[in-house]
């Protein structure tokens, strides 16, 4: 569907001249080709875009409006409205940039200590059994796994996973080390793993530094992991302005999924001004991103109340049920993205929410041109749910 089509008319923008953050991973890559094949100009936006080192840097840059909005981890915007982090400028998320993306990798000394265990395997059980065995053997080792932010994805899957694997939290000392530093950090034994986004992890493997013990996508399939997030005051500034940066974003999304399209990508992002050649490998896609289509880039409020759990089962914050379940609603809002889509003709769920993480196949929800077909989205350690259909 990379042929999504504009509508004859499109509103005027009240922005028009934007600048979007981003951090050199893959899931950046919407950003990046709206710009170079010209959707942000078709759509009435001159966009330029801001390369930023870490995850704090985009946080405090669109807090404080030097960049317009950014990629970002899906836990930013709903850190904030819990009122941790820089700044007190609520933020909304208006879109997901795609599903997938992260991986866990070890360092080659931690992988083989974790080999010569009886129980050893890369599925997130095994793997998380062999990491048991190991921290009983050396019962004075404390490793270090790094995540790129503490609100981010990579944070919640591997605390997620650790739990899961009845692991000590207090057995694993977990450090935060921007994207583009993974890599060296582990190099040079400052951390023992660490879970990131693609390419780190790929970088690791073709570096022979680390080694990819577990994906993302096996502890929770099809999990979020970026958005588009921006101030809620931006947004409600600039409604037209927004409406069109998703619609440009949605057509760049629409062609990167496609197969066809998969060389000619990775040529861009290989630009300096972007990756760089460096960073792109020729190895599969671990992260196994999907950029489009199944709905991957609604704006899912059941998603933000999981986030919100997360975030607070970590943090010196209590909010009641009822409190979650608002902020969520404030925080991950879908009004904008829905005009987007509808423009671009595209089906929508009918309710904001759905369940989660219990899906073992496609299943269905209901959609406003008919049923609409979403993927499994299990996580590892929940029982699946046979029914296809969910109203």
């Amino acid at each position: 569907m990379s042929d999504l089509t504009l509508p004859s008319r499109l509103p005027a923008p009240e922005k028009p001249h934007l600048t979007l953050g981003f951090v050199p991973l893959i899931d950046a890559c919407p950003l990046i080709v709206a710009r170079e094949l010209g959707y942000f100009e078709a759509c009435g936006l001159d966009v330029s875009l801001s390369k930023e080192a870490s995850w704090a840097s985009i946080r405090d840059k669109v807090q404080l409006g030097m960049l317009d909005a950014a990629q970002m981890p899906a836990g930013i915007p709903l850190a904030t409205a819990l009122g941790l982090g820089y700044g007190h400028n609520p933020m909304v998320c208006t879109m997901g940039l795609g599903l997938n993306g992260n991986a866990i990798t070890l360092s080659g000394a931690l992988y083989e200590a974790l080999q010569q265990a009886p129980q050893f395997g890369t599925d997130p059980a095994s793997a998380g059994a062999a990491l048991s065995w190991y921290l009983r053997k050396n019962p004075q080792a404390r490793p270090t796994f790094a995540t790129v932010y503490a609100h981010s994805m990579h944070s919640f899957l591997l605390r997620y996973w650790l739990n899961a694997c009845g692991i000590d939290p207090q057995r694993i000392r977990q450090v935060v080390v921007p994207p583009p530093q993974m890599v060296d950090a582990l190099k040079r034994g400052l951390i023992d793993a660490f879970c990131a986004g693609e390419p780190w992890n790929s970088v690791a493997q073709q570096q022979q530094v680390g080694r990819v013990l577990i994906s993302g996508h096996q502890i929770w399939h099809n999990a979020p992991d970026k958005v588009l997030g921006t101030t809620a005051d931006w947004a409600n500034q600039n409604p037209a302005s927004l409406q069109l940066l998703i619609m440009a974003l949605l057509k760049a999304c629409a062609w990167i999924d496609e197969p066809a399209n998969r060389t000619s990508m990775l040529e861009i992002l290989s630009q300096p001004q972007y990756l760089g050649s460096d960073l792109i490998t020729p190895d599969p896609d671990i992260g196994r991103h999907q950029f489009f289509g199944s709905a991957a880039n609604f704006p899912w409020q059941s998603q933000a109340r999981w986030l919100l759990e997360q975030i607070q089962q970590s943090q010196p914050v209590s909010r009641s049920s009822a409190e979650l379940d608002a902020l969520a609603r404030k925080t991950y809002v879908s009004d904008s993205f829905r005009q987007a889509s509808a423009a671009l003709q595209l089906n929508l769920p009918i309710d904001d929410s759905k369940p989660e993480g219990m899906h073992d196949s496609d299943w269905e929800v209901a959609g406003q041109q008919g049923p609409l077909l979403l993927p499994k989205d299990r996580r590892f350690d929940t029982p699946a749910k046979a029914t296809l259909t969910e109203q």
